[in-house]
């Protein structure tokens, strides 16, 4: 993934009512490999990853990524936001910010996929005011698509990649 630009990495720890979004730490290392290896997160992305594969690739000491954002509730990672430049995976998408978010199963719910996205989302528009953001989903994945909505994303396209219906929509760096 490609960095986004000319934004300074990391930024200040994102705090809203109920989140800290962070960088990662060691101690959100096992939450890292609980998310990649859930069946129910990996349902949409291609299945999830073996644990034992995952046990090996992850490193102790996490890593700087630019765009990587864990969400942190109560001290415990759920979930991540990440906000990268797209490298022409999707054409139509070339050289834009791609917002990408997983959760583990049981945060689903509550709300904090959307307060998450929406506060990065918001950092976003500050750093790179007027920049469009895309979003890329699977149609089947419903409740992805509610969220896309919700965050003011507005179907661009559809497409079939990866043997699926996918949906591409833009935010235009402001609310609607």
């Amino acid at each position: 993934m490609a960095e986004l630009g000319s934004v300074t990495w990391p930024p200040a720890p994102i705090t809203t009512e109920r989140l800290v979004l962070r960088e990662p730490e060691v101690r959100d290392r096992a939450a890292f490999i609980e998310l990649l290896a859930s069946p129910e997160v990996g349902a949409f992305i291609g299945g999830p990853q073996p644990r034992d594969e995952l046990e090996r690739a992850i490193p102790e000491e996490p890593r700087r990524r630019s765009g990587l954002f864990v969400v942190d509730l109560g001290g415990a990672m759920i979930g991540q936001v990440t906000l990268t430049k797209d490298t022409g995976h999707l054409p139509q998408a070339a050289g834009r910010a791609e917002l990408g978010y997983l959760f583990l199963p049981q945060a689903w719910g509550h709300g904090y996929a959307a307060e998450a996205c929406e506060a990065v989302l918001g950092w976003f528009a500050d750093v790179l005011p007027g920049e469009p953001v895309v979003l890329a989903t699977r149609t089947a994945n419903v409740r992805s698509l509610r969220l896309a909505a919700k965050l003011g994303f507005t179907e661009a396209e559809r497409f079939e990649e990866w043997g699926a219906e996918q949906w591409m929509g833009v935010w235009k760096g402001t609310w609607a």
